[in-house]
């Protein structure tokens, strides 16, 4: 008889729960809450959408091209520290924003900060302990716990808009939630995170390495594709197949970039008031989760890379109905966001799910450090390339145009993202002919 995984007593399933807080508070308040802040600080200081664009730009470009920091992080102190660290760089950053946010080179400088401290506090550590702990359940574990930055991002912006608006539009205190929520987060990870099972004296999966191999064998009809080679990060760069991924990455998702960023100003010029156009933006991010949850119950049973297809056709509909959104056409005020939120969430958790099943655990970190400034640098571009457009044409379309070219290049891209050949079985292959 096969041996099955041994649940009971297994810490990674409570690891779960607790990294589920750890990633949704800054993700939920750090990363997509600052976008209904945006307005009421253009209000009270006649900045202009592209001077605020800039910062939101600040924020996602460090919340990418800290990635390499983030690997060191990792290798050097462990993913638990680099979580708190990050929680606290957050928790300073936002209540200075809170007092010297209005002034605009001030602004700048915090914006950088408050990435830095989020991306420190969520995206790549989570994910490094998920591949650590789990394997054969690899994708249903990454989808439960990064479905929390849905849940956040649904009500963390919706409950710091309702804030604003009754305390007759005073923008400080959305930062200073922020700040005060995200010391939960240091606490949580500081008392519960693990690194590795083996800090626990348990194994991946709960499994023992001679119950893996029974399992394993029992289950040779494995639908997904997983790499059986512990690649270097060296083998990995020179695949052909990396660079696909973060191609499709890079265009796939530059259009849900557009639809985060400029969502509440471009709802408020179609007609909705600031508590609707604050709900809509808030409802395209909580309805990921269905999309990340997709991956926690297919992700180990279909091929990642048709999941992320259908993830970036899905965005790439949603956002032209963005562009059509009106309250003369409701249904379309409901259905982009359904289509771009469950595209999104399906390739942000098939991005990291890829990159375990074609890679493996021992290069994950070092990929993630070399993508994720990629794939970040271009969104972030998204923001002020469209907060100018509109400064410049008083409209979205030419930005629109370019999201939904960008969209197509990334549905060839990811198509063509086969896994990768290991250069050992590459050779033995050659040699046998």
């Amino acid at each position: 008889m096969a041996t099955k995984t041994k649940t009971k007593g297994f810490y990674g399933w409570w690891l779960l729960f607790f990294l589920w807080i750890v990633y949704t508070i800054p993700i939920g308040f750090a990363f997509y809450s600052p976008a209904v802040i945006y307005p009421f600080m253009i209000e009270g200081m006649g900045w202009s959408r592209g001077e605020i664009m800039i910062g939101a730009t600040a924020m996602v470009l460090l919340f990418g091209i800290s990635a390499p920091l983030n690997a060191w992080m990792i290798r050097r102190f462990g993913a638990r520290m680099t979580l708190a660290t990050g929680g606290i760089i957050v928790v300073v950053s936002t209540s200075l924003m809170g007092l010297l946010g209005h002034t605009y080179s001030m602004f700048l400088v915090l914006s950088l900060f408050v990435g830095l401290g989020a991306a420190l506090a969520s995206m790549i550590p989570c994910q490094m302990v998920i591949i650590s702990w789990f394997s054969a359940r690899r994708a249903m574990a990454m989808g439960l716990v990064l479905g929390g930055g849905a849940i956040g991002g649904f009500l963390a912006p919706q409950l710091i808009s309702a804030v604003i608006q009754n305390a007759d539009g005073n923008w400080r205190i959305g930062w200073f939630i922020i700040a005060l929520a995200s010391v939960v987060g240091i606490v949580t990870a500081l008392i519960t995170v693990r690194n590795h099972p083996s800090d626990v004296g348990q194994y991946p999966d709960g499994l023992a390495p001679c119950e893996t191999e029974t399992v394993r064998g029992s289950n040779r009809k494995s639908r997904t594709y997983r790499t059986a080679v512990d690649w270097t990060l060296h083998d990995a760069v020179r695949s052909r197949s990396l660079w696909f991924l973060i191609v499709a990455a890079v265009f796939g998702l530059f259009m849900w970039q557009v639809i985060v960023t400029q969502g509440p100003l471009h709802l408020q010029d179609r007609g909705f008031d600031p508590s609707m156009a604050a709900f809509f933006y808030s409802l395209a991010i909580g309805l990921s989760i269905v999309g990340r949850f997709t991956i926690a119950a297919l992700g180990d049973i279909i091929e990642p890379r048709y999941l992320f297809a259908c993830g970036i056709f899905c965005v790439l509909i949603g956002g032209i109905l963005f562009w059509f959104v009106s309250p003369a056409a409701m249904w379309t005020a409901y259905i982009y966001p359904l289509l771009a939120g469950f595209g999104f969430g399906l390739t942000y958790i098939c991005l990291p799910t890829m990159i375990g099943n074609y890679w493996g655990a021992g290069a994950f970190a070092g990929i993630r450090g070399i993508d994720s400034p990629i794939e970040l640098t271009f969104s972030a571009m998204a923001a002020p390339l469209a907060g100018f457009f509109y400064d410049l044409q008083g409209t979205y379309f030419t930005i629109m145009v370019i999201s939904w070219i960008a969209g197509v290049v990334g549905l060839v891209a990811i198509l063509l993202c086969t896994p990768p050949k290991p250069k050992e079985v590459a050779s033995t292959a050659e040699r046998s002919v």
